[in-house]
């Protein structure tokens, strides 16, 4: 019996003709049956890794980050993080967490869950237990002015690398091209046929300016209504977008053949087209798009940096020193056991600044109104 996704993906090739490969991605992860993210979540067991589910020491340090915001804006009695995409609540775990430790900020504290699928919502209220009672769910961002928050942020950690994605190739005539997907002998493959929505043209056009004939580029046309979601859902706030990423022309030039790549059961994979709803499908964010769509949006970039910059700005490189320490003293003192728990939690700490690894994940903020933060 066909998969779901699979079902689907040849039923409206055959009704309209090869889908744009942006229609057949969205299927791929977002099938409400089949796709990707309606049957797993990504994080901690999942088919790979994040940095909130690799150690709680991320959060903690993203707990410093949210207290600088809070401290910006007048220390409001109500701060409300929206997180979307938010997988196990890793994140919100390990802020959570610490929350009684940070005073009237911890006080002040409060999650919102941004989350389309109600069995992910409920992993994330047995996963926080009784921290969950800081914490309420939505299934919308916005424009909604009922889910408006007074001050606060939203959040997106690994989120915008999901975002479908229209695939735009140069061709040898310099002409940009579409990639769709189309169906021969039953299987998928790509075929070039003309831009499919009038919102590709810019994008298109910038992108033939720089790049040769052969080269693809990703284009993701749901950042714009996604960022005016976002300014909407906070009266006053920030906006944090962590991800894997680069700006115009960087981003294009480095990737010849584009960014998109999968990951499933038995790894990483790069034919986006095998398996649709067995396998997470990512593209790399455009920072420059994002950058222009915070702006159209109210919000006034702040900072543009690597995860490792970011960190090291919060006080990773104290937190690793004082592990190693406690480290050393533990095992001069005879006490292996927790020597070696020491040592993994610093190993996992270190993991989050690491080179070409999570240390190179890119972390952009803007903020909406409040008085300016200093990066």
């Amino acid at each position: 019996m066909m998969r779901p996704v699979l079902e689907e993906v040849h039923e409206r090739i055959r009704a309209g003709g090869p889908l744009p490969f942006e229609a057949f991605m969205r299927l791929a992860l977002y099938h409400p049956q089949g796709g990707y993210y309606a049957t797993r979540v990504p994080g901690s067991g999942g088919d790979y890794g994040t940095s909130p589910s690799l150690t709680p020491w991320f959060g903690r340090l993203v707990a410093r980050e949210l207290n600088g915001m809070w401290e910006a804006m007048g220390r409001p009695d109500r701060f409300t993080v929206v997180e979307v995409g938010a997988g196990r609540a890793d994140l919100a775990a390990g802020v959570l967490a610490c929350a009684g430790d940070l005073g009237d900020f911890g006080a002040s504290l409060r999650w919102r869950f941004v989350e389309h699928f109600e069995e992910i919502s409920e992993l994330q209220r047995r996963r926080l237990g009784a921290l969950a009672a800081s914490a309420e769910w939505s299934q919308q961002l916005g424009p909604d002015s009922h889910n408006q928050v007074g001050c606060g942020c939203v959040i997106a950690h690994e989120v915008l690398d999901n975002f479908p994605v229209h695939v735009l190739e140069v061709t040898e005539s310099g002409d940009v091209c579409e990639v769709y997907v189309a169906a021969e002998g039953g299987r998928l493959v790509e075929h070039l046929g003309p831009l499919s929505d009038p919102a590709l043209i810019t994008a298109a056009q910038a992108a033939a300016s720089w790049l040769p004939p052969g080269h693809r580029l990703e284009v993701s046309v749901g950042v714009e209504g996604w960022m005016g979601e976002a300014a909407a859902a906070v009266a006053g706030g920030y906006l944090l977008i962590v991800d894997y990423g680069d700006v115009e022309p960087d981003l294009w030039l480095r990737n010849p053949r584009g960014t998109i790549v999968t990951y499933g059961p038995d790894g990483f994979g790069e034919d986006p087209l095998a398996d649709p709803g067995l396998r997470d499908v990512t593209a790399e964010v455009n920072f420059s798009a994002v950058e222009r769509a915070a702006r159209r949006h109210g919000f006034e970039p702040q900072l543009y940096c690597s995860q490792r910059d970011w960190l090291a700005s919060l006080g990773h490189g104290e937190l690793a020193e004082g592990l190693e320490r406690a480290a050393d003293r533990a095992t001069a003192e005879g006490r292996h056991t927790e020597a070696m728990a020491l040592e993994a939690d610093l190993s996992e700490l270190r993991s989050l600044v690491g080179r070409l690894g999570y240390g190179d994940i890119m972390v952009f903020r803007a903020a909406k109104a409040p008085p300016a933060l200093a990066p």
